[in-house]
């Protein structure tokens, strides 16, 4: 099935890192949203769950969803997983909580879109906010 490219915010909050450069010379891939520890982080897509797990120290607890033609989603300083690899997820379901993890400096979470293997500015792909 096709996939539209249009994607939900997984979680309230204000963006704390813009994606792209760096001031320190090195690139975000994603976006920082600046969320509570404890929030509820949820699915941007419908999708499948593609990895879960803490292999990945910079963002403690990760999610990665294949949504279909090429895109998926990555929910970084993630804690509580509430999906297993291989499940169906659907547009808007919990799939975890935002957990004081990885090298973050506050509490966030660190979400990408890809297309293939490219990052994507979620920005792009995401509803217009205030």
């Amino acid at each position: 099935q096709g996939f539209d490219g249009l994607f939900a915010w997984p979680v309230e909050g204000k963006i704390v890192r813009a994606f792209g450069p760096l001031a320190n010379g090195a690139r975000n891939d994603g976006i920082n949203i600046a969320a509570a520890e404890g929030t509820p982080i949820y699915a941007a897509a419908d999708g499948i769950v593609a990895y879960v797990g803490t292999d990945v120290a910079i963002y403690g607890g990760l999610v990665l969803l294949r949504h279909g033609d090429g895109w998926l989603t990555a929910y970084g300083h993630a804690g509580r997983l509430q999906v297993v690899r291989g499940q169906a997820v659907r547009k808007g379901q919990l799939i975890g909580y935002i957990a004081q993890a990885g090298l973050a400096d506050q509490d966030q979470l660190h979400f990408e879109i890809r297309r293939g293997r490219t990052p994507v500015d979620p920005r792009a792909h995401l509803p217009k906010r205030g």
